[in-house]
């Protein structure tokens, strides 16, 4: 069933991952949509579609092109990225999050690339696409600027031979950008609407204590964060070379930081957990690197969707 179609990559597994997107991105605008540049429903959902396909273009050339396992380039996670989207308890749509996350996925398969790259005038140009994605996010929410401690990080330590521009591009590319963004916006009246803030003003709250309590929502997230904490053993024991485990490392980092801050919010609207998905569609699809029964593929997946159908749209 699921292990024959999504065995190989083809336009087969692409169009129905896609046809799911695009269902999701419907459900997405039957909910309360509580920050948006636009009133417009269908202008919402061809937002949230475009961000999602361009998640998933991100999720797919780091997993299926720049994964370990070159030899077997399966297309499991074109259906995994669905599935993991829609186990998020999304109560409402918060749209600075999934565009956001979507422009920082962007970013991170530059970087990806930039690192399998030689020729340094490529080298640059991914960098500094990657540099003007996450200014993009950083428009929408400030704190987002913080991420770029990871390109920079990755860069540090990575046993690359490295150059000056690398670091001229990822301090100078923000500086420019969003002076320069918020003179724009404001001489358009709209910089109200962009720079959102996670620390002032009242939109999020932090929690007095932690609540372990979880509703029955969380139950399918729950089973992904399983799964994504199986697969990191099965990662590390079989990557090879030292760059790659730095850049594995560093988005375990920016899971375990990103989870621990939204774990003490104090109401999420589910669409923070966007921030996760490429970390864990591409680690959970270390499962089916190698030769693995169809049984094996075929359990897991109905056990996401049985879970999924059972504790976010039944109960």
């Amino acid at each position: 069933m699921f292990a024959k179609t999504f065995e190989k990559f083809s336009y087969t597994s692409a169009g129905i991952s896609t046809i799911l997107l695009l269902g999701i991105s419907y459900y997405y605008i039957t909910l309360d949509i509580t920050w948006s540049l636009f009133e417009s429903k269908i202008i919402n959902g061809i937002l949230i579609f475009g961000s999602l396909m361009l998640s998933n273009y991100a999720i797919d050339t780091v997993t299926r092109q720049l994964t370990i396992e070159r030899s077997n380039r399966n297309a499991y996670h074109l259906l995994l990225y669905p599935l993991i989207i829609i186990s998020y308890p999304v109560e409402f749509v918060d749209m600075r999050f999934i565009l956001s996350s979507a422009a920082i996925w962007a970013a991170w398969r530059n970087m990806r690339i930039f690192f399998e790259l030689t020729k340094t005038t490529k080298k640059n140009k991914r960098l500094l696409d990657a540099c003007i994605l996450l200014s993009f996010s950083s428009f929408l929410i400030i704190e987002n600027l913080i991420i770029f401690i990871y390109p920079l990080l990755a860069l540090i330590t990575s046993n690359i031979s490295t150059d000056l521009k690398h670091y001229i591009i990822i301090f100078m590319t923000p500086i420019i950008i969003l002076p320069s963004g918020y003179v724009i916006l404001s001489f358009l009246s709209v910089d109200s609407y962009l720079f959102s803030s996670y620390f002032f003003g009242d939109q999020l709250q932090m929690l007095d204590e932690f609540k372990f309590y979880l509703p029955a929502a969380y139950i399918p997230i729950s089973i992904v964060f399983v799964l994504y904490m199986i697969s990191i053993i099965i990662k590390f024991n079989r990557t090879i070379g030292t760059t790659r485990r730095i850049l594995d490392f560093v988005g375990i980092v920016f899971f375990i930081l990103t989870s621990y801050f939204f774990s003490m919010i104090q109401q999420l609207s589910g669409s923070e957990f966007h921030y996760l998905s490429l970390i864990l569609v591409y680690f959970i699809s270390q499962i089916f690197a190698k030769k693995i029964k169809s049984s094996y593929v075929n359990f897991i997946f109905i056990a996401l969707i049985v879970s999924i159908v059972t504790f976010k749209f039944l109960v």
